[in-house]
Parts: structure tokens; C-alpha cells; sequence
């Protein structure tokens, strides 16, 4: 019986995309924090677990759906649809989940921003987000909130070109990848809750943050989704990254136009102090490394699906998978055709 029960998960896994299985981790995790939680922070932390609890309920129904119906033509264009849209909403509520989280009760809140400058500290020297001031003019609080703003559709068309430009392979490694950068960020969100230098150093700055339209953009944008919450790692570093170092391997011209447009991300976030310094390395490094790790686990799951005698791709496509071995120029290995 054992044994049964054995095969039968093994099958399972077989259908279950990677992107899936992170996004079901990722949602139990949100489930099993906010239940841990709520006895001792009481009846605020309970729309939190209702919340992440809906949202774990009908996404394992949906991949139920097209793991199930996975020949459907339809499956390569819902399954990153949905899987886009849901990991955009944790980007807000998993934020909002960590600083409800910790801890509750009569204690006194837990904020990391008292580490992560303190870190900051360590590494330069000074406080980086307190030399800045002398740049902080209303002229580059203003340009530098029109690249912060920027960042929206940045990564709202870097996805839509990810996920519907891209052969099959190209594009599942590119999804598997990138929701597993945004799943490990997302535990810093909920273990690292910080405010951000902006709340986390406020009675330390002697310049205040003046812009015009675009400044003003950002500030409502950021009241509209309930303030600072997800910090630690930066997530505009390391999206941006992501997708930039992603197409450098893929999409040369494409990678080299994104560069400018991420360094400069990277340089509003210190501007309008919403990051320290740390969270940017943190989310650098995430990004940097689950571009190979998304392509090893994606690419592994393919070969278990050939073994065990399925498609190599669902939804009905075939494509090739590379040679990523280290011995010679990367090549080309035909898969299993889907018919």
C-alpha cells in the first residue's frame, strides 16, 4: 500500500508544473503564519488567514483544472496568467502579513529596519540613506520618483513579453524562475518585516522629501495599497533584475536596453528611502541565483516527465532542451514529441 501511495505522488509530481508546486508552498506558508499567529495577535490577523487561505483554496483548484485537462491548448496561456496574477497580489498581502504577524498582543511590534540599517552601517561605513541627503533636491526626488513610478509597467510588459514571446521551453524556465524569485523574497516579507528607512529612520533626517507630479504619483500609490510594508529583500531590485539578467542570456538587445532602466531602479528606492541598502544586495543575489536554479528545476521535472513516459511539455508542445552542461558549447537535445 505504501508503495502505491509512493507512485501514486511520484505520478502527481509529474503533472505538477514547478511554478505550481511554489506558489502552493508558498500560499500553505501564509496559511500556517497567520493560524500560528492569530492566538496571540488576536481577531486582526484573522482576515489575513481568510485571505491566504481563498487564495491557496482556488489556486490548487484551478491547477487541479489544467493539470488535469493538461493536452489543452488553453494551459500555456491561463496557467502563467493566473499564476502572474496571483503572485502580484502577494506582493501587497504578504507584505501586510508580516507586519500584522509579529508579534501582537501588549508587545511591542517587531520591525527589522533597526538591523537592516545597523547592516547597512557596517558595510559602508556611514548610513547610507543619511549621506544622500545632500542629493535629495526636489529636482531628483522628482526624476527618481518618475523611474520608481516607472517600475509598474516596466515589469507588466517585461511579463507579458515573458510569458506569450517565448518558445515553450524558454518561457516555463522563465516563469519558473521568476515565480521563485518573487516565493523567497516573499519570506522575507513575512519572517523581516520592516518599514523601510522612510518610518524606520524618520526622526534621523534633517531634508525633507519634496517633489511634483510624479513624487506625488508614488505617494498615492503606496497609501492605496496600505503603506510600506514588504522591504527586506527588495523586490524592484531584484524583479528588475531578474528579468534583466534573464534576457542578457536570451535576448541580448533586449537584456543591454533593460540595464539602464534597473540601475536607475535601483538608485529611487535609496532616493526615496524606501529600501536600505542590504535589501538591494539581498534581492540582487535571490535574482541573480534563481535564474539558474528556476532553469535546473524546470528542466529536471521535463526529464521526469520523459522517463516517466509523458510529454515533455504540457499543454500539447514540444520544444528542445538545451545542453547545459559544462563540457563544450551549449547544444540542443530533442525531447519527446506531445503527440
Amino acid at each position: 500500500m505504501n508503495q502505491q501511495h509512493r507512485y501514486n505522488a511520484r505520478q502527481l509530481l509529474l503533472h505538477l508544473h514547478p511554478s505550481d508546486r511554489i506558489v502552493v508552498v508558498l500560499l500553505f506558508l501564509a496559511v500556517l503564519l497567520a493560524a500560528v499567529r492569530l492566538p496571540v495577535v488576536g481577531e486582526s490577523l484573522l482576515s489575513h488567514l481568510q485571505l491566504h487561505a481563498a487564495l491557496l483554496a482556488g489556486f490548487v483548484g484551478l491547477v487541479a483544472g489544467w493539470t488535469r485537462w493538461e493536452r489543452g491548448r488553453w494551459v500555456p496561456i491561463l496557467r502563467p496568467a493566473v499564476t502572474v496574477a496571483v503572485i502580484f497580489i502577494c506582493y501587497t498581502s504578504l507584505g501586510k502579513l508580516g507586519v500584522a504577524a509579529w508579534p501582537g498582543g501588549a508587545e511591542p511590534p517587531y520591525r527589522a529596519d533597526a538591523i537592516l540599517s545597523r547592516w547597512d552601517s557596517r558595510l559602508f561605513g556611514c548610513d547610507p540613506t543619511l549621506w544622500i541627503q545632500q542629493f535629495q533636491t526636489p529636482g531628483w526626488v522628482e526624476f527618481f520618483s518618475f523611474i520608481y513610478a516607472a517600475f509598474i509597467p516596466y515589469i507588466y510588459i517585461s511579463m507579458i513579453l515573458g510569458c506569450l514571446g517565448r518558445p515553450p521551453l524558454e518561457r516555463d524556465q522563465f516563469l519558473t524562475g521568476w515565480v521563485l524569485t518573487y516565493a523567497l523574497s516573499y519570506l522575507g516579507y513575512m519572517l523581516v518585516p520592516a518599514h523601510g528607512p522612510i518610518i524606520g529612520r524618520a526622526a534621523d533626517y534633517t531634508v525633507t522629501l519634496q517633489g511634483g507630479f510624479f513624487y506625488e504619483i508614488v505617494q498615492r500609490g503606496i497609501q492605496a495599497i496600505g503603506g510600506l510594508q514588504g522591504v527586506f529583500p527588495s523586490l524592484h531590485a531584484g524583479g528588475s533584475v531578474y528579468l534583466c539578467l534573464f534576457d542578457l542570456q536570451t535576448n541580448r538587445l533586449r537584456g543591454l536596453t533593460y540595464l539602464p532602466m534597473v540601475l536607475l531602479i535601483y538608485a529611487s528606492t535609496l532616493m526615496l528611502r524606501y529600501h536600505y541598502v542590504v535589501d538591494l544586495i539581498a534581492g540582487t543575489m535571490i535574482a541573480a541565483g534563481c535564474i539558474p536554479l528556476g532553469r535546473w528545476v524546470f528542466l529536471r521535472w521535463v526529464r521526469q516527465r520523459e522517463a516517466g513516459g509523458l510529454p515533455a511539455l504540457p499543454g500539447g508542445e514540444s520544444d528542445v532542451v538545451p545542453d547545459l552542461s559544462s563540457d563544450g558549447p551549449a547544444g540542443a537535445a530533442p525531447l519527446l514529441s506531445a503527440d
